[in-house]
């Protein structure tokens, strides 16, 4: 088995070398996909964008078992089972990885863009909630919620194996 994984901005990154070291598994970029046997198992992580997990469908051809999907948010948004579903990976294990996001000062080009959109959007609800309060927060100061500890459930899984 081995790990292969897409990373925009290093958050998804971190997790597959934390994974990589704590399972004694390589791990390859997408774009290093041509060194992998196609037969050879992937566990695949991917950052994503609106519940569609960037990478994913470069590995089509590949024997992709499982799937860790990283965003910002404390649970996978959409739901796990729209991620699933929008993803095309019915049938096959997904854990969902807490990543993060840069602060809007560090984004550029169309990112910063749509997110400065999506902050004046949260900004104007008249209802905001904690979990909006929390969202315009993040886009605007960063986070970083990269912990061992979430790997838990791929960790668990690969030892159930």
């Amino acid at each position: 088995m081995v790990i292969v994984y897409e990373s925009k901005t290093g958050f998804t990154k971190r997790y597959a070398e934390m994974l990589a070291a704590k399972a004694s598994l390589p791990a390859f970029r997408v774009q290093e996909r041509s060194k992998i046997d196609p037969d050879q198992e992937i566990l695949f992580l991917g950052w994503m964008k609106v519940g569609k997990i960037q990478g994913l469908s470069k590995m089509r051809k590949h024997n992709v078992i499982a799937v860790c999907g990283s965003g910002t948010a404390a649970i996978a948004e959409p739901s796990p089972e729209v991620v699933i579903r929008r993803n095309k990976i019915e049938g096959v294990p997904f854990f969902y990885l807490r990543g993060g996001c840069h602060p809007l000062s560090e984004i550029k080009g169309i990112d910063k863009f749509m997110l400065s959109l999506f902050i004046k959007m949260l900004k104007s609800r008249k209802d905001q909630d904690e979990k909006t309060k929390e969202s315009i927060s993040i886009i605007e100061n960063g986070f970083d919620g990269v912990e061992a500890e979430n790997l838990g459930p791929v960790t668990e899984w690969l030892s159930a194996r």
